[in-house]
């Protein structure tokens, strides 16, 4: 007996196929062609960069968190690319070569949207200066003979932002500057107390800065401050910086 051959495919389905899928690239193309025509022919695509940029400009300015300018410096210098392309842009009404005005929109959209990235990076994990937000309890001077302390407290308010350090810089200054200076024979010991979190102390000089660690969860902060210094001596102690941070 003689083998059958397999019977060949049906050239019309192959061709419904075909026709098909080539219907679908056929329309592809040409809803990309418009778009791109649209994009760097009309004029209201010029002003599309400028108007994004602006946008993202604007958002940045309503929700600017506290913190050192230089952290934002990845984001001033994408913004600033991102307008500059932006203005080009719309300055560029009839170019020669249509690929330095889709360059112009491409890089001011890249830059606009990789400056906002870099903004809500800061925004939640960057430094927030709560200097201004630190109480003190206990009074001063400070000297070693009575062995009083101080305590230095951050609240709920105060740790809004979700950071999971805190550093701290105080200055050891004498109680009479007209008298005999002792700074160099001082220190103070400052001692995390805050429950939920594993108790810390550091020895900081005067001028020093000291680092805790707070978890996650705190919601208060108390930091006992105690003074060791020369017999006699009496101290003012106070906090100059205080910053929270992502370690």
């Amino acid at each position: 007996m003689t083998p059958q051959r397999p019977s060949p495919p049906d050239p019309g389905h192959l061709h419904n196929e075909a026709t098909a899928h080539g219907d679908h690239a056929i329309a592809a193309g040409n809803i990309r062609n418009v778009f791109i025509r649209w994009a760097l022919q009309h004029p209201s695509a010029r002003w599309l960069p400028l108007l994004l940029a602006c946008a993202a400009l604007l958002v940045a300015g309503t929700t600017w968190p506290d913190g050192p300018a230089s952290q934002y410096a990845l984001w001033g210098a994408l913004t600033a690319v991102s307008l500059g392309a932006a203005a080009g842009r719309v300055l560029v009404q009839r170019p020669a070569d249509a690929r330095i005005v889709a360059a112009l929109s491409l890089v001011s959209v890249l830059a606009t949207v990789g400056g906002y990235l870099a903004f809500r990076d800061v925004v939640t994990h960057g430094e927030v200066d709560v200097t201004g937000k630190v109480t003190a309890q206990g009074g001063q001077p400070l000297d070693a003979t009575t062995h009083r302390s101080i305590t230095l407290s951050l609240d709920a308010p105060a740790l809004r932002e979700s950071r999971n350090a805190l550093r701290l810089t105080l200055a050891v200054d004498d109680h009479d500057p007209a008298g005999p200076t002792c700074v160099p024979d001082s220190y103070v010991t400052a001692s995390l107390l805050s429950s939920g979190v594993p108790a810390q102390a550091q020895r900081v000089a005067p001028g020093g800065t000291a680092d805790f660690s707070l978890g996650a969860q705190v919601s208060t902060v108390r930091i006992d401050v105690t003074l060791t210094t020369g017999r006699g001596c009496r101290m003012a102690v106070r906090p100059t910086r205080a910053t929270l941070y992502d370690q």
